[in-house]
């Protein structure tokens, strides 16, 4: 018997993207007004560096919250920032990462509540897809928020499944994972045990078997 479904969030509940460009803008301002004045050369080598430490992280499915990211980049640009600091950066961040739900994320999360305990499990490094969710109707929908920055782990890693199905207080036969990704949430949900409906995206082909596949989260009410 299912008593508990869990979301992937960015490409199943809502779409976006960093605006890189304003990102940057944004940040070089504020720098500059903390009296940082060192050519861009030397941001982007310091910025380079901070990317492939957490892409190394990342191949061992590990994460790294992005506070930490920007205070050892910062630091090799001579720079030793309070934390108010680096929480405004974070903030920063987060204004410039434009989301939005997929249209029918809300009504299907409010019909699935009525019978169903609700998670979603997310891979970032910031806060965007827990600041999105308290900004949507979704939030009171779901039972537990679980971000890979929160854990350290990644999705496809089980741990980080695992650690949601226990916030929920139910065992990992009685749940089902949905997500747009075979590896991240199908291979990841399976391996914790649990079922995994797969969102299937045009021209993708099967890597690893769903249990289930749809086109479209509004799907999800009429299949379960």
């Amino acid at each position: 018997m299912i008593k508990g479904i869990t979301f992937d969030f960015g490409g199943t509940l809502a779409t976006g993207d960093l605006d890189k460009k304003e990102y940057r803008i944004r940040l070089l301002e504020y720098l500059r007004s903390l009296g940082f004045s060192e050519r861009n050369a030397q941001f982007d080598k310091a910025r380079r560096g901070m990317l492939k430490r957490l892409m190394k992280a990342r191949t061992l499915n590990r994460e790294i919250k992005i506070e930490d990211l920007y205070q050892g980049m910062l630091s090799k640009l001579g720079l030793h920032p309070e934390r108010e600091v680096i929480d405004h950066i974070h903030d920063l961040y987060i204004r410039s990462f434009k989301v939005d739900l997929v249209p029918s994320a809300v009504h299907v999360l409010e019909s699935l509540h009525k019978r169903y305990d609700l998670a979603v499990i997310s891979n970032a490094m910031s806060n965007v897809p827990r600041q999105a969710i308290k900004r949507s109707e979704l939030e009171w929908c779901l039972d537990a928020v679980v971000i890979s920055r929160d854990l350290g782990i990644r999705k496809p890693d089980p741990e980080i499944f695992r650690f949601t199905l226990e916030n929920l207080g139910i065992e990992s036969h009685e749940a089902i994972h949905v997500g747009d990704s075979l590896e991240d949430d199908v291979q990841g949900a399976k391996n914790a045990g649990m079922k995994a409906i797969w969102i299937k995206g045009p021209g993708e082909e099967i890597i690893t078997q769903p249990d289930q596949t749809i086109r479209s989260i509004e799907e999800l009410t009429s299949l379960l």
